[in-house]
């Protein structure tokens, strides 16, 4: 629970060797995170990655250590932002047997640079055998055993008046950063399996001659954690279960959740309240245990087909695999409530510390878990709260390459020029063709609300998101891939859905009108119509 840089949330230097992207770190954590949101994440979810590669048996466990060498670390900050060492994912990718540091580079980062080459290292790769099964055999098992004691102890935590001061406040704080690796190091596990999965199911696909089909192999699969947030919206639109009800549910969900000082449904329930006005408009059709059951129905008759057009010698490994992905995938939303909650539960004892000890609860939010809960005991910290403040702030109006070198050059956030017929193209992960108006958030999901049936625009998405794409008739997402959240509750819910357009953010405005293809992977600029103020 420490900063890796001087100022907590920039990396001030870096050998020029090294490169970096931030596709794959920016979904995790959108935007400019203040320094105790580093803190907090940083260290535990390098150790939990790394944690998982020992598990594969690629790492050795000395070696499952967050280094503050950024050259030996798997992911680092840079003003502000996250990002991931391509060189160390890439060695990895080099040491599994079945994969390869350009497969890894690929489907983690969406492509390979010109000019790298893998080169593999198969000393570990009888290790890897013999870690490998035993590891997603055990996987669903210690998912539960992590995430299980979650969810008491967040309702626990986070009931008004439990965290009665800053001492009580900073065991509670401390037990959510170790529950929060605890949970990281299956759930890190259970999404490399699921991509693994994917890719599977993508060449199975193909060797069927049914290219595509793999997109409607992995829905439908029902009662999942990123879905049971609409459904019980629904709920409550619909007089059957009440605000309060839904608060104590899911209040660790809401715009920007990933970050501490996030206001989260729980704290503001302005955006719910808004949300809630919006579902009551809806039809009746749109009921979100309809759409899963038409899922449920399209994911039988995509796999029926699939086994119907392989040859009969590989039936048997697809019908494998079809039952893996059923298993797996929907781990991944569990995982990921599990550890929300308990960022969540370290949001409420910061407030409280910050509030105690600092004299402004907000100003917590500035310091690194480390100074927070012990220099805030014996000092005034106000002037370095202020200095990094400032430098927040100036980190948001700045932006940094998508993929770089070293310590990458920041450049102001603007928009480039743009023309009608513009294309835009991405990884198609949800079917479906639909034209409408665009509703860009660059940012957060905070602003102007989406109308329903806009099409929703934004650079990564988390679980609070999900209630909006409720309301959209086509998601295009900057960043992510096929088993990212937003694919995945796209297709859930039947909606069109291109991810990992990396400038769409950029490309597109608020109010221009779009042809966006699920299928393909493309979205068009139709109408350029210039920003809706």
């Amino acid at each position: 629970m420490s900063g890796t840089a001087g100022n907590a949330i920039h990396r001030g230097s870096c050998p020029g060797d090294v490169a970096w992207s931030t596709v794959n770190a920016g979904e995790a954590i959108p935007g400019v995170v203040t320094p105790l949101t580093w803190s907090f994440f940083g260290d535990a979810v390098e150790r939990a990655m790394k944690h998982t590669f020992c598990d594969l048996g690629v790492l050795a466990r000395s070696a499952v250590v967050a280094s503050p060498r950024p050259e030996d670390r798997l992911w680092d900050v840079f003003y502000g932002r996250a990002a991931g060492n391509l060189n160390t994912f890439r060695a990895l990718g080099d040491r599994m047997p079945g994969t390869s540091g350009d497969a890894i580079e690929e489907q983690i980062f969406g492509q390979v640079r010109a000019g790298v080459r893998s080169e593999r290292v198969r000393g570990r790769y009888p290790i890897v055998a013999a870690k490998l099964p035993w590891s997603a055999a055990r996987l669903v098992s210690r998912l539960q055993t992590a995430v299980g004691p979650v969810e008491p102890f967040w309702r626990g935590a986070v009931a008004p008046g439990a965290l009665g001061d800053a001492a009580e406040a900073e065991r509670a704080f401390r037990e959510a950063a170790v529950r929060l690796e605890a949970v990281m190091r299956p759930h890190t596990l259970a999404a490399m399996l699921c991509q693994a999965l994917y890719e599977q199911l993508h060449r199975a696909a193909e060797r069927a001659g049914r290219a595509g089909l793999e997109l409607s192999l992995v829905t439908g699969y029902g009662q999942m954690a990123e879905t049971a947030v609409v459904t019980d919206l629904w709920e409550v639109s619909r007089g059957r279960l009440t605000a309060d009800e839904f608060v104590a549910r899911h209040g660790y969900h809401g715009p920007d959740e990933g970050e501490l000082s996030a206001r989260v449904w729980r704290i503001d329930r302005a955006p719910l309240l808004e949300l809630l006005g919006q579902y009551r408009a809806l039809p009746e059709e749109r009921d979100p245990r309809r759409v899963e059951r038409e899922r449920a129905q399209a994911r039988r008759a995509a796999e029926h087909e699939l086994f119907a057009a392989l040859p009969a010698s590989r039936r048997a490994p697809a019908r494998a695999v079809v039952r893996l992905a059923m298993r797996f995938i929907p781990l991944r939303g569990s995982g990921k409530a599990a550890f929300l909650q308990c960022v969540d539960v370290a949001r409420a004892a910061a407030l409280v510390i910050g509030g105690e000890r600092l004299g402004a609860p907000e100003d917590a939010f500035m310091l690194t878990a480390r100074e927070l809960l012990d220099d805030a005991r014996a000092g005034d910290l106000q002037a370095l709260v202020a200095e990094r403040r400032a430098a927040h702030d100036a980190y948001r109006t700045l932006d940094i390459p998508e993929l770089f070198h070293g310590v990458p050059e920041p450049f102001p956030i603007g928009e480039g020029e743009r023309r009608d017929g513009v294309q835009i193209t991405g990884t198609p992960v949800s079917p479906g063709v639909v034209e409408g108006v665009a509703r860009v958030f660059p940012g957060s999901a905070v602003g102007d609300a989406l109308e329903p049936g806009e099409v929703l625009v934004c650079r990564a998405t988390d679980p609070s998101w999900v209630s909006m794409m409720m309301l959209a008739s086509a998601v295009v997402i900057d960043i992510g891939g096929p088993i990212s959240h937003g694919a995945i509750v796209a297709r859930e819910l039947g909606i069109p859905c291109v991810i990992g357009t990396r400038d769409g953010t950029a490309q597109i405005r608020t109010g221009d009108r779009l042809r966006v293809d699920g299928a393909k992977g493309e979205v068009e600029i139709m109408a350029a119509c210039g920003r809706i103020e």
